[in-house]
């Protein structure tokens, strides 16, 4: 378990657990109020919600928007957000292209090696076909559609099955997974207008997750549903564009402490490679896998917020159930150097933006903390936002209760179902670390989120 922060001047702590959001706060309207710990707002861009994952580059943020508020929300597609006054965070285009219009889900990133901003259709958790690439190199906040087809706003099909995505180093590959049978789909963007498949196929088990890659991108580090764990593929004959390419598994790892392993970061730490590896189910919380034996990694070192701990199945059912099918889990993690790193940012749900001090993996220590106001009672105002839409949404245990949960529960994720109570919102999407004293984040509620350390915090 990480050692708690302590908070200084100026906080506004959590009243219970690490990480927990009591239910006694939730029906006293002490939620809506949020939390925070050496972490303040400083500029804040709401807008209609977001969803999954959503990045950010140079001074602008980008907002993918639910599925579920598809042709009701006022302002449709991928939200851009010109950040270059953190103090107020200001829309200033929107993007209508198909992928973005329908929901990217967890695909929409940046290739900051390029300066593009791609996504594949998501929809309802699964879309298929298209595939949108933009130039953000030159302004940001006003990207252009390099694929478009016949100078209109759509975009040929590029894609198979889209679930998340990943640039390859480089930037001249984008990887889509689809979940569904274990497909992956390799796509060539080195000429961004005339993006072209290179390779389908199936990769991994079954059900596959999020991914990243080694620095050369040679190494795709594939996350699995179950059993939670990540398989190491060689990718390098889709790197050489091989004519006929051929992806080769070289080693994998697994765990039964969780369920869904969500996404991996590699960093070097004391001149040794590890993942970062975050489970989204199961309270599983974040693990560090040596990979310095591809074909036998190791876990390490295991991350967990008290809440997420074995002794408080209970709290974390009573607290989130009527609020979605997440609870206390982790999602999208980002480190603050892939070398030698000394920060780890996670959105955890209903736990909120952590941030943590990692210079020993394994006595991780937790500096700073930001759940923002719970919105209650705005669900029709929040059609950009998966959480408040509720599209995704369970009934009973949330996803923290592994002993509730199986996978035959995710194969019903649009079942009608009451709305989500909003008591506390969902941050899923990957926090950024800007300069040495801010973070950048999207809550699906909440919107987008410029934060700023205090009392001696720094990233």
């Amino acid at each position: 378990m990480a050692q708690r922060a302590d908070c200084g001047p100026g906080s506004y702590p959590e009243t219970g657990l690490q990480g927990q959001v009591p239910l006694a706060d939730r029906q006293s309207g002490r939620s809506q109020q949020g939390y925070s710990c050496n972490m303040e707002l400083l500029g804040q861009y709401q807008g209609e919600g977001s969803t999954w994952v959503n990045p950010s580059y140079d001074h602008c943020a980008y907002m993918g928007t639910a599925f579920g508020g598809l042709g009701r929300k006022k302002s449709e597609g991928t939200q851009v957000v010109d950040v270059s006054d953190p103090g107020r965070p200001v829309l200033t285009d929107n993007l209508t292209s198909p992928a973005m219009l329908t929901d990217s889900w967890e695909s929409l990133k940046v290739s900051e090696e390029r300066g593009l901003l791609a996504a594949v259709s998501g929809g309802p958790a699964v879309g298929a076909l298209f595939f949108d690439v933009y130039d953000i190199s030159q302004d940001c906040a006003h990207p252009r559609l390099l694929n478009s087809f016949d100078a209109t706003n759509l975009t040929l099909p590029a894609n198979v099955l889209g679930h998340e995505g990943e640039w390859a180093p480089d930037g001249l590959t984008y990887y889509a997974s689809g979940s569904v049978a274990g497909s992956l789909t390799a796509i060539d963007v080195s000429d961004p207008a005339r993006p072209r498949v290179v390779y389908t196929g199936v990769a991994g088990l079954p059900l596959n997750h999020g991914f990243s890659f080694s620095p050369d991108g040679n190494r795709l580090y594939l996350t699995r549903y179950a059993p939670a764990g990540v398989d190491i593929l060689d990718v390098s004959s889709i790197q050489r564009r091989d004519p006929l390419p051929v992806i080769r598994q070289v080693g994998s790892v697994a765990w039964t402490d969780g369920l869904i392993s969500q996404q991996t970061i590699p960093i070097v730490k004391d001149g040794t490679p590890y993942l970062v590896v975050a489970d989204e189910f199961g309270a599983g919380g974040v693990r560090f896998v040596d990979i310095s034996d591809e074909i036998r990694p190791v876990v390490t070192d295991n991350l967990r917020l008290e809440i997420q701990t074995t002794p408080y199945v209970n709290e974390r059912r009573q607290d989130t159930t009527g609020n979605g099918l997440f609870g206390y889990e982790s999602h999208y993690c980002a480190v603050n150097k892939r070398t030698e790193p000394t920060r780890l940012a996670c959105g955890e749900f209903q736990s909120g933006v952590r941030v943590f001090d990692i210079t020993d993996l394994s006595k991780p220590k937790e500096l700073a903390y930001f759940n923002p106001p719970a919105q209650v009672g705005r669900n029709s105002e929040l059609l950009g936002s998966e959480h408040a839409a509720g599209l995704v949404t369970a009934t009973g245990a949330s996803a923290s209760d592994a002993t509730n949960l199986n996978l035959g529960d995710l194969s019903r994720p649009l079942e009608a179902a009451a709305p989500p109570n909003l008591t506390a919102d969902w941050c899923a999407s990957p926090p950024r670390f800007v300069g040495s004293d801010q973070l950048w984040v999207t809550c699906q509620d909440n919107g987008f989120l410029a934060l700023r350390f205090t009392n001696g915090v720094t990233a």
